[in-house]
């Protein structure tokens, strides 16, 4: 059996739909459908019925939802054993960029430097929806996102970590003293942020649009893909930006940075570990542990299937 058409069919069983399986694998809503004409044909069986807009697994379906996690996990497990047997074995990490440049950059280096003999490690800084679409497919083993909207994780692994408080930052030059304002006073500045599509601006957007107001409220944008180039520009009294608290702990610390709530926002987004499979090799398993190390928590069952 095809194992991309197998990972397919899943994705397509756990939203219920072509549009968001499509959306969430990165291919065309044709390729999906594709895939999954191309799986029944190979069953012998219809494995959906479409009931309005939804899909519904049919009895076949939902015999190949159980076997065809199984027929993942022995794949896994073997690949796991073969590299164990051959004095290699690899590990492939997905975070979120503020995540990884910031929080983890430490832990991630110590890591590599520990296992550098005997490992291939992999970790690449994407957006959330892109990290998911790499579980899916195998690409990656873990995870670490942050939420910036309604990102859907019922049918994934999950374990919570602690929120991530975001914040409006500026230089003291600006004068803008209080800690805590209406948004029309910010509407006021430029604002530097990443990416047009990343997690700030859409973290934004969510909580302008709780509130009535629109992200074309401000005055003007400017979107550069570099965090480091953003926070100089910003302490130079240039704009104001919207990032991580804790990615601007020490500049805030010295009094180069200053920090500002929005009355009416949620400045506390949440954040994940998205777990691949459920039987975890031993070096999976050792990164899981320092990961939950370095936040400072216990470990917990997974939530999710």
């Amino acid at each position: 059996m095809d194992l991309v058409l197998l990972k397919t069919f899943l994705k397509v069983a756990a939203v219920g739909g072509i549009t968001k399986s499509a959306a969430g694998l990165f291919i065309t809503q044709s390729a999906v459908s594709r895939r999954i004409k191309q799986l029944e044909e190979y069953v012998g069986s219809p494995l959906f019925e479409r009931t309005g807009t939804l899909l519904k697994l049919t009895t076949a379906g939902h015999l190949l939802i159980d076997k065809g996690r199984k027929m993942l996990e022995i794949r896994h497990a073997f690949f796991d054993e073969l590299a164990v047997q051959q004095g290699r074995q690899s590990l492939s990490f997905c975070c979120t960029p503020s995540l990884g440049m910031n929080r983890l950059s430490g832990f991630l280096s110590s890591f590599a430097a520990d296992h550098s003999k005997n490992i291939e490690f992999s970790c690449v800084f994407t957006m959330p929806e892109e990290a998911i679409a790499g579980i899916d497919s195998g690409r990656f083993d873990l995870a670490l996102i942050d939420h910036c909207d309604g990102l859907e994780l019922k049918d994934h692994l999950i374990h919570h970590l602690p929120d991530d408080e975001m914040v409006f930052v500026s230089s003291p030059s600006r004068g803008i003293s209080r800690a805590e304002l209406e948004i029309e006073r910010l509407f006021e500045e430029r604002l530097y942020l990443k990416n047009k599509n990343g997690c700030a601006k859409r973290f934004i957007e969510m909580n302008l649009l709780a509130m009535g107001r629109s992200f074309d409220d401000f005055a003007s944008v400017i979107f550069f893909d570099d965090l480091l180039f953003l926070t100089d520009e910003v302490m130079a009294g240039k704009g104001i930006s919207f990032v991580s608290k804790g990615f601007v702990r020490k500049e805030l610390q010295d009094g180069r940075l200053l920090a500002h709530k929005v009355l009416g926002f949620n400045h506390f987004r949440h954040r994940s570990l998205v777990i691949g499979r459920e039987n975890l090799s031993p070096l999976v398993e050792s990164f899981v542990d320092g990961l939950f190390a370095e936040f400072h928590i216990t470990s917990e069952n997974p939530t999710g299937i």
